[in-house]
């Protein structure tokens, strides 16, 4: 393919995939699903079918895309149930992304405010027209990361999943410090469960054979394994070090490990596989 078509062919692909009667389609067939609950076609209904061109996280797959964000709520609602935690005025979604998530916990606090953060900006001031939320962005280095305010709620969706250990121990510090007293924290995290897919599906996560060997066996003896991402698929634009972006492994003990070394925060959730059945959850409240 001659190199000078390729922005005007994947400008034309972009319009296809992200075709908003193709995505209204998709969600009112999901909404006919018989495993959603009464609350869930509620938020499915209200919810804002709009989904940003650069939206990684849609892949033609609206069913897929929006039960993500429905499982989100579910798990955070579960969270909050056995925190006690009732009030919730000031949250954080971090990695927003281009609102997956967002666009259904605005409908389900929607006293709350919502501060948006994400390394592409654009994701976050697509969020801000969006949705509504306070804009806030970051950097590839966490510890130079801060924020005005503090939360009630923290969501963390499948951002520990790419750090390598210290960049995971710099979000902790930066989430405590950001924490108000009662507040809960929750992220997911690639546990035993994408250990399987890795061994009996041969699923790489987009890793080289070899750094998806590395990872494995680190993991198999420590209970923690990160792998950067291979070169040429993107994701350094916004990494331009090239290092700390990646897959990364982790057992609950190792990342019970890191949040006791952190300080203050006590554990009040564990989910295996609790959001999108997929990605294990840890939830932990900062104590008064």
């Amino acid at each position: 393919m001659p190199r000078e078509l390729r922005p005007y062919l994947g400008a034309l692909r972009r319009k296809v995939v992200f075709n908003p009667l193709r995505v209204y389609l998709q969600r009112r067939k999901l909404l006919k699903s018989a495993d959603l609950t009464a609350g869930q076609v509620e938020l499915l209904r209200r919810v804002s079918p709009k989904i940003h061109y650069r939206d990684n996280m849609y892949a033609g797959n609206g069913e897929n895309y929006f039960r993500t964000g429905l499982s989100a709520v579910g798990c955070i609602d579960d969270v909050l149930h056995h925190a006690g935690c009732l009030r919730i005025r000031d949250v954080l979604d971090m990695p927003c992304g281009y609102g997956r998530e967002l666009r259904f916990m605005v409908l389900r606090f929607p006293e709350a405010t919502f501060t948006a953060c994400d390394i592409q900006p654009g994701a976050v001031d697509f969020c801000v027209q969006e949705f509504g939320a306070v804009a806030a962005y970051s950097r590839p280095k966490l510890s130079e990361v801060s924020f005005d305010r503090g939360f009630d709620l923290i969501w963390c969706g499948s951002l520990v999943t790419h750090l390598n250990r210290d960049a995971i121990l710099d979000l902790l510090r930066l989430f405590s410090r950001h924490m108000n007293p009662g507040g809960v924290l929750i992220f997911t995290f690639h546990g035993d469960y994408v250990l399987r897919k890795m061994l009996d599906e041969g699923d790489k996560y987009e890793l080289t054979s070899e750094s998806q060997a590395a990872l494995i066996a680190s993991y198999t003896q420590t209970g923690y394994a990160y792998q950067d991402y291979p070169r040429g698929l993107g994701y350094f634009d916004f990494h331009p070090e090239g290092r700390g972006f990646g897959v990364s492994l982790t057992s609950p003990d190792w990342l019970r490990d890191q949040t006791r070394a952190v300080g203050g925060l006590q554990e009040v959730y564990f989910k295996e596989r609790g959001w999108a059945n997929h990605q294990d959850v840890l939830a932990v409240s900062k104590r008064d």
